[in-house]
């Protein structure tokens, strides 16, 4: 692990993992995590219900994985940071909405983790109670999965090495043994019995979805490997290649291993032998209804048939062992996204703290605990016996709870791929998803069937989850903490040393040709209110570069332009005080900058291009801010002839007056520049000559003088007759050195930033224009989750 921190203020720049798992690795944590639970148990389950057709359903549900993959592997060359699918939504699309995404994987994962230790507990109950001479349901058989649970968390808390070098010892031994399943099983093959069993089933649609969807859990190993990202070495490379042959793999023995089975329950000798072998199943002819209620043991007796007691035994070992490397893989990937949560400000900053081996403990122990949550749900209090209150859930029910959250985080996954497509063209992706955006519309189709016939049970379990965290979210969330935000927009400099007056204004500094206007502006504003100015300037990173990479690409002009900022106000004798920031999106350091330090106005400048793209008007950085922040906001044109015009001598300025607060705040900035350079303030009304509502206009004006009461300011009003309010502002403004204009907007969801005509002024006027909008209150976190996107 290295740490890199901020110079002398000491500011957290962000925490690395040692990249120690190369192709081998990545490969044995998707086979870890696919051939595991779901080989032993989901296979008996699949042809219990559809024969030989289970092959169809597996291949279903791996087409499905493999199509949301590409999604997986083309992000994963892109953004090389821990979290999976949650990261790449969160990096896509700029929403706190992105918090139920990756409320869904941190249930998803430790569901799918209960899953492979329920079926660990069903198997160690079933035939290792008896070898330790414990009676069948004398002892609770849930006890080994909790001890189990309780060794994992314990070697994912120690470290990642020592939890990879498990995984691939593991996997391996596993496959050898399946290999030896094999061996003995296909030695029986007899095409006919395949065939038979194959045109019995092929018809029952329903049933080869449901099965589909049971066994698509099987497959969604390949999130984990992506999850990992951070601890894989040359990630955009080798993640791609681990998962299609992690899939492809796993496809093959699966097949095999589902030909087995059939092979076996159709086998009259098998029959017999079973009902030697069981008690419960009585006679031969009884047998085919006891795979069909206890398909999760077939694969099992289907061992012992073929291979002996001794055999048995190992493939008994062997599935076990199997379990606990799915289980681990999952925790390990479950860690991991509650990592990048904490790192995102979604779950407490706490959770990204790393031990001195470099693990995230706190996640992982977060991880432990859902794990241990959905074990006693699913398996102890709703687990046999119809469970409390008639439910019967068990280990089918937690697979199918697991699904339901999986694929729906796969779902958004690639419709993030299509948003990203759209919006991010030039990042560089080392791997390409082809066909985009029909393939990616396929994949969320697909995830669409499975996901209906998971079952209206887990369906509303699941729903009822998602809930609980939405609630979690809006209840208990509160502003991020100074560490969220610093882990978010990590500060290059020391921690800026403030003056600690009660005003302070955030002033966004991003060219050198603007710092003159901008803190002319910012000195004025802020000298009126006896505050101190926080300069501010923004290293854009590119979208994949990591937290912890960000460092390297600061520069010394960077700092360069900060101080010549801060001169200004120094020379006017103005507190000031500066920073830089990293961030992928510029508006999101300028935000968190702006609450970390409590400013009460922001001051950004705007080029004078209206993009005419769609949701954006002055430009993503400048709208975010301004729909988003919670303090006054200060729009100052500086491009397009406005520096030209800029020369710091302002004789004259135009107040478009409207009404309401923004106007109240327009007439405070122009009284205050007015008042520092000795200019004279021309206030306007524009009415159209249809309305004759002169009178009105003329009350608006005066109500805006009360402004410049007991100032030596020289005030002017008129009211203009014109139909059309833009046009003749515009023309007046042909006349001033600067105009002050206040937000229009009137409601949250408008298009427009500060409305259609601030807007049309500013984009119309050649001279300096300020836009202005006072901070009415609407909470942060509510704008930030409907979010601008």
């Amino acid at each position: 692990m290295s740490t890199e921190s901020a110079a002398s203020g000491g500011g957290s720049v962000g925490e690395e993992f040692d990249a120690n798992i190369g192709l081998l690795g990545a490969v044995a944590i998707g086979v870890g995590t696919m051939i595991a639970a779901g080989i032993f148990v989901l296979s008996g389950l699949a042809v219990s219900k559809v024969g030989t057709v289970a092959i169809v359903s597996f291949l279903l549900a791996a087409l499905v994985a493999c199509i949301t993959a590409g999604a997986y592997a083309e992000f994963s060359s892109v953004y090389q940071e821990s979290g999976g699918g949650y990261m790449y939504v969160d990096k896509t699309f700029d929403t706190d909405l992105t918090y139920l995404m990756g409320w869904t994987m941190i249930l998803g994962y430790p569901a799918s983790a209960a899953f492979y230790l329920a079926s660990f507990s069903d198997w160690f109950a079933e035939f290792i109670y008896p070898l330790m001479g414990i009676p069948h349901g004398s002892a609770p058989y849930w006890i080994p999965g909790l001890a189990v649970l309780a060794l994992l968390v314990g070697l994912n808390v120690k470290g990642g090495e020592e939890s990879n070098k498990f995984q691939i010892g593991v996997t391996a031994l596993k496959v050898a043994l399946i290999a030896l399943f094999l061996y003995g099983g296909l030695k029986t093959f007899q095409a006919d019995v395949v065939t038979t069993s194959f045109a019995q089933h092929i018809g029952e649609l329903t049933k080869i979805g449901t099965t589909s969807a049971l066994v698509f859990i099987t497959f969604f190993g390949f999130s984990a490997i992506a999850t990992n990202a951070e601890e894989i070495k040359k990630p955009g490379r080798t993640i791609p290649r681990a998962i299609y042959v992690s899939i492809a793999f796993v496809v093959f023995v699966y097949t095999l291993v589902v030909l087995v089975i059939v092979l076996a329950v159709n086998d009259g000798a098998f029959k017999q032998f079973l009902a030697g072998q069981v008690p419960a199943v009585g006679a031969p002819s009884e047998a085919v209804g006891y795979i069909a209620s206890h398909g999760e043991v077939a694969m099992a007796y289907a061992a012992q048939y073929y291979l002996g007691n001794v055999g048995f035994y190992i493939i008994i070992v062997g599935a076990l062992f199997s379990m606990l490397s799915a289980a681990n893989a999952t925790i390990l990937a479950g860690s991991r996204v509650n990592l990048a949560l904490s790192r995102r400000g979604h779950l407490p900053s706490g959770f990204e703290e790393l031990s001195e081996s470099g693990t995230p403990y706190k996640a992982v122990l977060l991880t432990g605990a859902f794990i241990l949550t959905f074990l006693v749900v699913f398996t102890i209090v709703f687990g046999r016996a119809l469970g409390l209150f008639g439910l019967e859930l068990g280990v089918e029910g937690v697979t199918q709870f697991a699904n339901a959250l999986l694929i729906s985080g796969l779902t958004v996954v690639n419709v993030a791929l299509i948003f990203s497509r759209r919006r991010h063209p030039d990042l560089d992706r080392g791997f390409e998803v082809p066909l985009v955006p029909y393939l990616p519309v396929v994949g969320i189709l697909a995830n669409l069937v499975l996901l209906y016939n998971v079952g209206w049970t887990a369906l509303g379990i699941a729903l009822v989850a998602e809930l609980v965290g939405a609630a979690l979210y809006f209840v208990l969330a509160s502003d991020a903490s100074e560490e969220e935000l610093e882990a978010e927009t990590p500060t290059a400099t020391s921690q800026p040393t403030l003056h600690g007056r009660d005003y302070r204004l955030l002033v966004s500094i991003a060219d050198v040709d603007d710092v003159g206007q901008l803190m002319r502006t910012a000195v004025d504003l802020v000298r009126d209110r006896d505050g101190e100015i926080l300069v501010l300037n923004v290293v854009n990173t590119p979208r994949q570069m990591s937290l912890g990479d960000q460092r390297r690409v600061a520069s010394q002009e960077n700092r360069r332009l900060v101080r010549e900022a801060m001169s200004v106000a120094e020379e006017a004798g103005v507190p000031v005080s500066g920073t830089v920031r990293y961030a992928h999106e510029p508006e999101n350091a300028i935000l968190n900058t702006a609450e970390q330090y409590d400013t009460g106005g922001i001051l950004v400048g705007w080029g004078g291009d209206r993009s005419g793209r769609r949701n954006v008007v002055l430009g993503s950085t400048v709208d975010d801010v301004v729909r988003e922040a919670d303090a006054d906001v200060f729009v100052e044109k500086v491009g397009d002839g406005a520096a030209e015009a800029a020369d710091g001598h302002v004789r004259s300025v135009l107040l478009p007056i409207a009404g309401g607060p923004h106007t109240e705040l327009a007439a405070e900035t122009a009284r205050v520049i007015a008042e520092s350079t000795g200019a004279s303030v021309h206030a306007v009304r524009v009415v159209s000559p249809a309305d004759g509502s002169v009178a009105d206009a003329e009350s608006h004006l005066q109500s805006v003088a009360d402004v410049f009461e007991g100032s030596d300011v020289h005030l002017e009003t008129r009211v203009i007759e014109h139909d059309d309010v833009s046009a003749a502002l515009v023309e007046a403004a042909a006349d001033h050195d600067l105009t002050v204009v206040g937000s229009s907007r009137e409601g949250l969801f408008e298009q427009n930033v500060f409305g259609t005509v601030p807007e049309n002024v500013g984009d119309g006027v050649r001279a300096p224009t300020l836009m202005v909008q006072r901070d009415v209150g609407a909470s942060s976190r509510f704008r930030r989750l409907l979010g601008s996107d």
